[in-house]
């Protein structure tokens, strides 16, 4: 049975003026939950057939504004039923989820609300990566329009064009701002979603995120061997960082937030078995001598929930996400200092580890459709499905190709 509201006087809540409060009473699954309005009226007042506020109530003055609100409450929890069954998720909300997301429809959350709303969820679910890039998206609006206190409705196409030719005048790249409305637009999604804004409102129908092709990361396999055969003395902040880029490279392409966030339960004798941050998707590798190699520097002593490497020192999700934003940085200035070691031209990043794999992968003639071209350098959702589809043991074998 569809799930269905109406507006009613709830004789339950009589006072002893004898007035009723009117309710929206809501029912799913054969149970009815009732949501109360900010109106009482009497019952003498009410029509039950119209299901409103009968012409001749003294109760309020401008009867037309509280009839048409009433009206409008109705509606606006139709448009969550509605919606809900378009996209074939109603069956599946039980009653009281239902009823949240009618209360939230017709409260009127600004973007900042909302979007603080996912922040904290992310963090919650320890994506402290991702919790930081809704941050930064927040902090790109309030530099943008003076810290303006912003509701759906006004992230128009044309907020978004002005915002996008402030964004250039200060000769910032279109690939950062791809960066902060991609997630100003996940944000607006997920509201259409919850039922707290109308689709017809959507902005990014007509408006197109524009970015520029990223420039090929990747280094050769000879360069790679040089940063693995340099002679360094151990334990100092050149050794860690040569450790996390070889590391990362070894373990096709591994993300230095996900390598800080790695705990010695995620690693076996032969594999390590890990949730990827940024897409909360398991991935298992199988760890090669070389992975071996350098793991066993650092898994001394070690308790099972201890992290494998020293890059998250503090307690607090706040702390930690300093940790690894500060150790990043830290980690990159030494990436410099070894390219320069190394005599390669190239600027060594964090990310060059990621892209070299693909790359030497596809140089040693491995499928394309195993590595899934540059491992997530285009579309990083169709290099998971690629890995998806194939067996463990085909990726395991590609891995101990390119790492040995």
């Amino acid at each position: 049975m569809k799930a269905h509201v109406k507006l009613i006087l709830d004789y339950r809540s009589k006072r002893l003026d004898g007035n009723c409060r009117i309710s929206l009473r809501l029912t799913h699954h054969r149970v009815p939950l009732l949501i109360g309005t900010d109106y009482l009226v009497n019952p003498d007042d009410w029509d039950i057939e119209a299901c409103r506020i009968k012409p001749g109530c003294k109760l309020y003055k401008n009867l037309v504004r509280v009839n048409n609100g009433l009206t409008r409450f109705r509606m606006n929890a139709e448009e969550v039923i509605d919606y809900l069954t378009s996209q074939g998720e109603i069956d599946n909300i039980p009653p009281a989820e239902l009823k949240i997301r009618i209360l939230n429809k017709n409260k009127r959350f600004s973007f900042r609300e909302f979007n603080q709303k996912i922040i904290e969820e992310l963090k919650m679910s320890n994506k402290l990566g991702n919790a930081f890039a809704y941050e930064q998206a927040q902090k790109f609006l309030d530099r943008n329009t003076n810290n303006r206190e912003l509701y759906f409705e006004d992230i128009n196409y044309q907020l978004l064009k002005k915002l996008e030719a402030q964004h250039l005048s200060r000769n910032k790249t279109l690939n950062s701002l791809s960066f902060y409305l991609r997630t100003i637009r996940a944000t607006y999604n997920r509201a259409i979603k919850e039922g707290l804004v109308k689709l017809d409102l959507y902005p990014f129908t007509n408006y197109s995120i524009k970015e520029t092709k990223t420039v090929k990361r990747a280094i050769r396999k000879t360069d790679i061997e040089k940063i693995r055969d340099i002679v360094l003395e151990p334990n100092n902040p050149l050794w860690h960082a040569r450790n996390y880029f070889m590391f990362s490279f070894y373990c096709i392409g591994m993300n230095f937030s996900d390598m800080a966030q790695l705990k010695k339960s995620s690693i076996t004798e032969d594999r390590m078995i890990y949730i990827r941050a940024k897409t909360g998707k398991a991935y298992s590798v199988k760890l090669t001598a070389p992975a071996k190699e350098i793991l066993s520097h650092y898994l001394i002593d070690q308790a099972a929930d201890d992290y494998v490497f020293p890059i998250i020192k503090r307690n607090g999700l706040e702390l930690q996400m300093k940790d690894m934003q500060n150790d990043r940085k830290t980690f990159n200035k030494y990436l410099k200092r070894l390219g320069k070691m190394c005599g390669i031209e190239a600027n060594l990043t964090s990310y060059v580890a990621r892209h070299s794999w693909a790359t030497i992968a596809k140089d040693l003639n491995v499928p394309i459709s195993v590595i899934s071209e540059g491992l997530g350098h285009e579309d990083i959702k169709t290099t998971q499905i690629y890995l998806d589809s194939f067996d463990a043991d085909v990726i395991d074998k590609a891995n101990q190709l390119i790492s040995g």
